[in-house]
């Protein structure tokens, strides 16, 4: 009797560490067994489901939810028949997002017992995402609009952008451009390496400036220019690009 409440008392220890484990994760988790019955599920699961204790032994596809995802049921054994776990982000009618995992559920002795389905919430992504679209939209509406002549450029000097003014004052298309090296396209040979110097001073500073650079054009005039050079810099304040702009009022001739 003792060994038995030893056992009891390893396997009710095991299981409370398991469901902490799982509702510490703030992921929504659902359990099912081979006939799609739910085994369990964590707290996160009932802010997506209608979920209650009684709920545990029924059929999963009888539940109502606010996923907006149709395929649900269908994916699910999908996932039964080939072993293939299925990976989706679908919304919800009250404008969330969830990225849903759906995989097979392993035993210790590799067998197949049912299905684990994770319900990870990215609406903050989304709407960040969103956001993004709408700053990227209103960027290339200014790039392809305005007459300053407008580069991007990474921090080996490779081309990332190269916008319509760039195009007329260079004869050079960016999609034949792209990714290759800014400096060594239209910098006179002589000044190359100092302007890469120079540039790499500017980029390493992290602040915007004023930056004069002699240029080749396209009908092989060499002119000097006055460049205005802004530094990207990511979270840890580190430069990851340069974006050098020219006025398109100066006189370039």
């Amino acid at each position: 009797n003792s060994e038995l409440q030893m056992k009891i008392d390893d396997f009710t220890r095991v299981n409370n560490d398991m469901k902490n484990l799982l509702n510490s994760t703030d992921i929504a988790t659902l359990f099912l067994d081979k006939d799609l019955n739910i085994r369990r599920y964590t707290d996160q699961a009932t802010k997506i489901f209608k979920l209650i204790k009684g709920d545990i032994g029924r059929p999963f596809t009888d539940q109502a939810s606010d996923l907006i995802y149709p395929e649900l049921a269908a994916d699910a054994r999908e996932v039964l028949r080939t072993l293939v776990y299925v990976k989706k982000q679908i919304p919800t009618r009250d404008d969330r997002w969830f990225s849903i995992r759906i995989m097979p559920y392993r035993t210790f002795d590799d067998r197949i017992d049912g299905l684990v389905i994770t319900f990870f919430n990215i609406t903050d992504l989304k709407q960040l995402e969103a956001e993004l679209h709408i700053k990227d939209q209103m960027n290339r509406l200014i790039l392809n609009t305005t007459s300053d002549i407008i580069i991007k450029l990474s921090t080996e000097w490779k081309i990332l952008e190269f916008n319509p003014a760039a195009e007329k004052y260079f004869n050079k298309k960016y999609n034949n451009i792209a990714n290759q090296n800014f400096i060594h396209l239209f910098v006179p040979e002589t000044d190359q390496k100092k302007t890469e110097n120079d540039l790499n001073k500017l980029m390493n500073a992290g602040t915007d400036s004023t930056y004069k650079m002699k240029l080749v054009k396209s009908d092989g005039n060499i002119i000097l220019v006055d460049w205005i050079a802004n530094i990207q810099l990511n979270n840890l304040k580190k430069a990851t690009e340069m974006i050098i702009m020219i006025n398109n009022n100066q006189n370039h001739e």
